[in-house]
């Protein structure tokens, strides 16, 4: 049987904000079925989620990554109050391929991604991970969209969480980026 994006789009449609004020796009959707940003039952491994919600709610996120977990409904939904949103760059999971293949991949969907983009009007875009930003920088700032990262942002999974939030206080202390709280 064949991958189906259907569950991540329905899932992501559910907090899609009406008006974007920063869009992230990270690579795709995992190999494993259950996990995604946008799925609130998620027990592990979504880290970009954690890192995000703890970042740009430093004041109200806990401590323990479980129980802000369980409040994952009521964290999306601020996302979404606030204007965040986040799309994968593929409809299906890319992860077991080599790194210059997925750029590669990544690099043959932009006119689709930056359309998506264009028709999204966010205020901001932020590139999250290595692959998706050397596939995908050019042709968003060539399109005159207001990428704010001006290098790769490493994902925030398998050791990189603090240079992910390192990351994200240079762009904010550079003024590149305005987290919208």
């Amino acid at each position: 049987m064949g991958f189906s994006y259907a569950p991540y789009a329905k899932a992501a449609a559910l907090y899609r904000p009406d008006h974007t004020k920063l869009l992230i796009i990270q690579e795709a959707p995992p190999y494993a079925l259950e996990r995604h940003f946008y799925f609130t039952d998620v027990r592990a491994h979504d880290g970009l989620w954690v890192n995000f919600t703890r970042y740009a709610y430093k004041d109200d996120f806990g401590e323990e990554v479980a129980a802000e977990r369980k409040r994952k409904d009521y964290w999306l939904g601020r996302c979404k109050k606030d204007g965040y949103q986040v799309i994968d760059s593929m409809r299906e999971p890319i992860a077991r391929n080599p790194h210059p293949k997925r750029v590669k991949m990544i690099a043959a969907r932009a006119a689709a991604i930056v359309k998506e983009c264009k028709e999204i009007a966010p205020d901001q875009i932020l590139l999250a991970k290595k692959s998706v930003y050397e596939a995908l920088a050019e042709p968003v700032a060539a399109a005159g969209l207001p990428l704010v990262n001006e290098e790769a942002l490493p994902f925030p999974g398998r050791g990189q969480q603090l240079r992910f939030l390192a990351g994200l206080d240079t762009l904010v202390e550079q003024g590149r980026l305005k987290m919208p709280t």
